[in-house]
């Protein structure tokens, strides 16, 4: 486990790489709260990271924003994915914690797609440990198309 009690970071990493879980393409801000992995089961994306130190909220606990970053991040790639060409902004979200999760826990999530609209995306999913329910999330994103150059510009 990572952050685990004599966890191994890179046995960790190396076991759920052969699972089939790989790292998303980073931001400057996913760098900051991941590693955040991904993996397609079907048609199906989830995502995943393992709760470290560093997300601690002081009582051995992932912090609850570390939790909302971490949806709205899975949210948002996997409204992404149906949307490749597209920008997508996050203009609501909202999260419930329903159960607790520890330090060295796997965190994952399967995004689903509510409804799509030309100009939305309304996107839920469950974060789970185990069989656990621990957050529930939902999210509604606004698609930006780019924008085609000035003529003559």
């Amino acid at each position: 486990m990572v952050g685990g009690a004599g966890g191994d970071a890179a046995a960790e990493h190396a076991g759920l790489t052969a699972a089939g879980w790989q790292p998303i393409r980073p931001s400057a801000f996913t760098r900051l709260i991941g590693p955040i992995l991904h993996r397609f089961d079907g048609d199906q994306v989830r995502f995943c990271f393992r709760v470290d130190p560093k997300h601690d909220n002081t009582v051995d606990r992932p912090h609850g924003g570390m939790i909302m970053a971490f949806c709205d991040e899975a949210l948002g790639l996997a409204a992404h994915i149906r949307r490749p060409g597209d920008r997508l902004l996050t203009i609501g979200f909202d999260c419930q914690f329903i159960d607790a999760s520890s330090i060295g826990d796997l965190i994952e999530i399967a995004p689903q797609i509510t409804r799509a609209t030309p100009s939305l995306m309304f996107m839920r999913g469950e974060c789970m440990v185990g069989g656990r329910v621990i957050a529930s999330c939902s999210g509604i994103w606004k698609v930006f198309r780019p924008r085609a150059a000035a003529i003559g510009g």
